[in-house]
Order: structure tokens, then C-alpha cells, then sequence
């Protein structure tokens, strides 16, 4: 987890020295182990350093190659070292030093544009090559690390956070209302805009071209979404994804100091501590120290404080627990000068505690079990599939359990909204909703601004809509690892850990991982109870059966409820500028809130609970760059929360 940062005027001037210094000191919390800086007439790059690995510790950036043609600059961790290491021998290339960067400009070296894809890890990278007077940019393939940039006919300009972006003085706040949508429906569906209309993010699994007259992206990677992985036997299906999983975490324990774990007692952070100690127990990866860190919460059902205390005596590992923090208003509008973008959710705010004791302890790297959800989990759309092949037997076994577990009403509205559903054509959906009088875009927005910004347009979009898909399930799959919420959600923790000079490791998040996920039968990611079945099957006698087993998962919505109650919060929502502006209907916000505390007084239930602080996050925003540039109708200095 470092900081990068860069200019290239394509209009040929020198770089000012003092411009990459402040872009470099926006991002210096990214690189507490030293800021350097590299110009060359037109360009320039400046690298914020972390030492996460023991390679790390040898390593210099921005890292130019022997001509003094290519110079780099990376926030990343190659996973795949050996492989590369290997392949690059076999081209002639032979490192100088076993650093990570170094592969990384050695890969550019031999394979050109061809190099990400090359790579697994987590990375955002850019190489000035002097040879073609370009910039070659390139982020990974699902999104961990951040990538933002702009540029005008005149200058190209990129870091890993947004705000410093705003030291130049081309970049002004001029706010993209399509994208500010997106979020006030709750529909984040983008993965290239921001708030601002002149500021872009690169997406995942895509590299970008800058020259003097010219700027060129292009995907590298994507799923091969007809494949589909046969096996003979469920425990051939444990036995491969064992395999992938050992390597995924093996490669993420790779840490000059410390590592820690985020361990929740679920299925998914369980295995990736239970297999980072079976690699440690058999002596296959250098152990540096480990321990675990958990919320809990004493009292309450999500409390999994019992599953956590088994994974610590099954493998007797140093723990610390603690408790989740609900942060006032005033941490929020902390995050909105300081980022000058979203500023953040209550389920990531309550870590703030958690992050500071991981560094406090002396380490450097936090490993999660992120991702197992997502890949894992199971379809809803399985329904679609059994249905659409006439697997009767299967579809009758399916049918049996959910009337079992849940009743004939239960059982009739899975089959009709998750079985024949996703079966009617786009367009005949449509009419059916007309007919029924559904509206199309939530009802707290106001029709006016849905047009004006296209919302309906921009959150029907489905990316990838070309690709032929092996089933309905694998393709709501592809959804997920191509949604604006996923990227999102990632930039979002990035922000966090790099303010405590943490890194994110993320096993389930491994390329590999993804791939093998993505193209499993669905019966391997669900089997009538048992979702993620082929995990469970794999961690047979590594994880206590109780947690194996477990069919339950916490519910920690009471930590939005809690921030909505917030007063200060409460007369932010009763009166909203977003009213005053024509973005949303007036009083929605007021009655969403009433409709809230109602609802979850008597049930877990939500509804609209991440919308509601969308509201409250994108009100914040609007108040303090919006409206001073709209017309100077406040100080943004001075935002009230009383």
C-alpha cells in the first residue's frame, strides 16, 4: 500500500518540481517509509513508500531501467513472483534485484502493453517510456488499488486519491450530476466517473495510453465467460479450489513485519486464518508474526464472539478483540474536506478503532476474508438456470427444501421472482412493471432531475451485455464483479487502510480465485441449505464443524440505525438542500427516516438504509462544494450540524 502520483504535460513544458511535491504531500500518510520524485522535461513521477514486504525494504521508485528510457512508478504486490520470474528468464531477462517494482518494469520490458495481464496481484502502475513518449497506465484486474487522473489537450495528471488531483490548477470542482445520481438512487453503476465532471478513475482490468495528441484505454482482461470448470466428483471440486486458496493466501502472507487478520468468526475470514496456520505449521511460508483482530458486540444477535474464541484455541493464535465505534456527524464532514469526495459509511467508519490498534501492534498487513460472499455464495438465479435446462430432479430437490425451510408462499416467490422472471425478455419486464403501475426509479427522486441526468440509462447499463454467459446464475456473477458498487466498495476501504498505513490482503480476491469461481456449476457454489458448498467441502477437518456449517450470518444494520439517529444527522435530513435543488422529492428524506425507525422497531428489516445515507453523504457533498460553486449561497468553511 504506497501512493503515486504524476504529470505529463502534453504540450511539451517542463514539469514544475513544487506541483508533483504538493500531489506528493497530499498522499504523504500512503508512504511513511519515504516520498522521491522523478522529472524529466515534461514528466514527472512521485512515489509515497510503504514497506509491506521484505522486497520492499530494497526498494527504490520511481525505478528507471538501465537506459534511463522507462521509469516506473507502483502502488502494488505481484503475487505470481515465481511465475513471472520464470517466464522473463525464458525471454532473456535476468533481475538485478527481487523487487517487486522491478518485475513489474521488467514485464512492460518484455511483453509491452500485453504486461498486466501477466500480473496477478493487487497494482496501479504507471511507466513513462521514453522510446515512444508515452505513459502506460494499468490497474488491476478487479479494482483493489485506486487509479484517478484527468486531462485536458494540455497536461494528463494522475495519483491514487482524487484530491490530489485539485493541486493543479486545470482541475476545478465542477460536479458531474450523472454520477451524483447514481448515488442518491442507490444504483452506483459507473466505473470509470466521479463526482466531478472532469476527473475519471480507470477501471479495473483496463490500461490506459497517454501521449501528446493522443489517449487510448483499452480492457486487458475478462472472464472467459463460456467456460465452465467438470470435475468427476465434489471432491475433485474441493481438492482445486484447496489448491487456489493455499496459494491465494499463501502469497499474501509474504510481510517483512507482523501480519494480522480480520477475523469476524464467519465462514469465509475463518478459512483464510485457518490456512495461513496450516502454511505457517508446515514451515511453507517465513513466519513474521500473526494475530487476529475482531469486533465484537456484547448482547446482540451479530455478536460472534463464540465462533471467533473456536478458530483461536483450535490454532492458539494471539488475538485482540474490541468494540465497534459509532462516529459522530463530525468524522464524516472530517472525510469530506479532507478526500473532497463521498465521505464514507458507517460500517467503514466503525473501524477506525480496529485500524488503529492493527498499526498500533506493529502491523503492516491485514488479511480478510472479502470476496467469499460475492463468488461464493450462490445465485439467486439458479431457479432460471434448472428451469431453462429441464434439470426436473434437481429442481424438484431445490423446490422440496425451500418449502420445507420456508413455506408455500416463500417457495412460490422464489420460483416466480428468481425462476421464471429473469426468463421474460427485457422488454416484456418492462411492460409488466408499467402494468402494474411500479415506477422504474426510486420514488425519492425527483422526475425532472432522473431526466436530466439519464439516470434510467445510466442503471440499466450492463456491462459486458455482448458476452455470451454458460448460464443466468454465471452471468448475475459477472454483474457482481462488474458493478459500481464492487469498485466502489473498494476505493472506499483503500481510503481507510492507507490513512493507518495498513495494507489490505484479500485471498478470496485473488484473479484465480475469481476465475475458478465465476466458471464453477452451481451446485459447487449452492446446494440446497449450503451456500458456498465446495469452500465447506475444502475445509473439512481445518475448520471446527461449527463454523463450517454455520447457515446464519450477522446483521449489523443497527450501525447505520444508530448513525441515522445521530440529531446532528437527523436535522441534516430535515432540511435537505437536495429539496431545495429539485433532486429529490420533498419530505422523502424526512419519511424514509420515519419508515425506518418504524420498520426496525419491530424486525431486522431495512429498507432503504443505504439510500438513506447516500442522502445524508451526498448532502454533505453538495453543501460544501456544490452549492459555493452553484452560487455562493454558504461559507464552505462553516457547514452547521447542530
Amino acid at each position: 500500500m504506497s501512493g503515486i502520483a504524476g504529470i505529463f504535460n502534453r504540450d511539451g513544458r517542463p514539469v514544475e518540481p513544487e506541483l508533483l511535491s504538493r500531489m506528493t504531500d497530499c498522499i504523504a500518510h500512503r508512504g511513511p517509509d519515504g516520498i522521491n520524485h522523478w522529472l524529466a522535461g515534461p514528466v514527472g513521477l512521485g512515489h509515497a513508500m510503504l514497506w509491506t514486504t521484505p522486497e520492499s525494504l530494497n526498494e527504490r521508485q520511481p525505478l528507471l531501467d538501465e537506459t534511463g528510457q522507462l521509469c516506473l512508478v507502483l502502488d502494488g504486490r505481484v503475487d505470481n513472483r515465481q511465475e513471472l520470474i520464470t517466464a522473463l528468464a525464458a525471454n532473456g531477462f535476468r533481475l538485478g534485484t527481487d523487487t517487486d517494482a522491478e518485475l513489474v518494469l521488467r514485464a512492460y520490458q518484455c511483453w509491452g502493453e500485453a504486461c498486466p495481464e501477466k500480473i496477478i496481484g493487487d497494482f496501479a502502475f504507471v511507466i513513462w517510456d521514453g522510446h515512444e513518449q508515452r505513459l502506460f497506465c494499468a490497474r488491476d484486474a478487479l479494482g483493489i488499488r485506486p487509479f484517478y487522473y484527468f486531462t485536458n489537450r494540455r497536461v494528463f495528471l494522475f495519483g491514487s486519491e482524487l484530491h490530489q488531483l485539485f493541486e493543479h490548477p486545470a482541475v476545478n470542482h465542477e460536479p458531474n450530476e450523472g454520477m451524483l445520481a447514481e448515488f442518491l438512487a442507490d444504483a452506483i453503476t459507473s466505473l470509470s466517473e466521479t463526482f466531478y465532471r472532469n476527473i475519471f478513475r480507470l477501471p479495473p482490468a483496463h490500461c490506459l495510453i497517454v501521449q501528446p495528441g493522443k489517449v487510448h484505454k483499452k480492457q486487458y482482461w475478462d472472464i472467459e465467460s463460456v467456460k465452465r470448470i467438470y470435475y468427476r466428483t465434489d471432491a475433485d471440486y474441493a481438492e482445486n479450489f484447496f489448491q487456489l486458496f493455499k496459494e491465494a493466501v499463501g502469497c499474501r502472507l509474504r510481510s517483512f513485519g507482523s501480519v494480522g487478520a480480520d477475523l469476524s468468526g464467519g465462514l469465509d475470514s475463518s478459512s483464510v486464518v485457518a490456512m495461513a496456520q496450516i502454511l505457517y505449521q508446515k514451515d511453507a511460508i517465513d513466519q513474521t508474526g500473526f494475530e487476529s483482530f475482531s469486533l465484537v458486540f456484547p448482547g446482540l444477535k451479530c455478536d460472534e464472539s463464540n465462533y471467533i474464541q473456536k478458530i483461536i484455541h483450535r490454532y492458539k493464535i494471539p488475538s485482540n478483540t474490541l468494540l465497534p465505534q459509532i462516529v459522530p456527524l463530525s468524522h464524516y464532514l472530517n472525510e469530506l474536506q479532507r478526500y473532497q469526495d463521498f465521505p464514507g459509511y458507517p460500517n467503514g467508519a466503525m473501524m477506525e478503532s480496529f485500524y488503529r490498534l492493527v498499526r498500533t501492534k506493529g502491523c503492516h498487513v491485514i488479511l480478510t476474508g472479502l470476496g467469499g460472499d460475492e463468488w461464493f455464495s450462490g445465485a439467486r438465479y439458479f431457479y432460471s438456470d434448472l428451469l431453462q435446462r429441464l434439470r426436473l430432479r434437481s429442481l424438484v430437490r431445490q423446490v422440496n427444501y425451500d418449502y420445507q425451510y420456508g413455506g408455500a408462499a416463500f417457495c412460490f416467490n422464489r420460483i416466480l421472482r428468481f425462476g421464471l422472471w429473469p426468463l421474460v425478455p427485457q422488454t416484456g419486464r418492462r411492460l409488466i412493471r408499467r402494468g402494474m403501475g411500479r415506477p422504474e426509479l426510486p420514488y425519492w427522486l425527483e422526475p425532472a432531475f432522473a431526466r436530466r441526468t439519464q439516470l434510467l440509462e445510466r442503471i440499466t447499463i450492463r456491462h459486458g451485455k455482448t458476452k455470451q454467459f454458460s448460464s443466468i446464475a454465471q452471468r448475475e456473477l459477472y454483474n457482481t464483479l462488474t458493478s459500481g458498487w464492487q469498485i466502489h466498495a473498494h476505493e472506499m476501504r483503500d481510503r481507510s487502510y492507507a490513512r493507518f498505513g495498513i495494507e489490505g490482503r484479500h485471498p478470496f480476491q485473488d484473479r484465480r480465485i475469481v476465475e475458478f469461481a465465476l466458471n464453477l456449476p452451481e451446485d459447487q457454489r449452492q446446494r440446497q441449505a449450503f451456500t458456498k458448498f465446495v469452500v465447506r467441502q475444502a475445509m473439512v477437518d481445518i475448520l471446527p464443524n461449527e463454523i463450517r456449517q454455520r447457515l446464519d450470518k450477522a446483521n449489523m444494520s443497527h450501525i447505520f440505525v444508530e448513525s441515522l439517529q445521530d440529531p446532528n444527522v437527523q436535522n441534516v435530513l430535515a432540511s435537505l438542500q437536495l429539496e431545495e435543488l429539485g433532486w429529490l422529492q420533498v419530505n422523502q428524506g424526512h419519511h424514509m427516516l420515519k419508515n425506518l425507525k418504524q420498520v426496525y422497531q419491530a424486525s431486522t428489516n431495512t429498507p432503504h438504509i443505504w439510500a438513506l445515507w447516500m442522502i445524508v453523504g451526498i448532502e454533505l457533498w453538495v453543501r460544501k462544494f456544490y452549492l459555493s460553486l452553484k452560487d455562493n449561497m454558504f461559507d464552505p468553511q462553516n457547514i452547521s450540524i447542530t
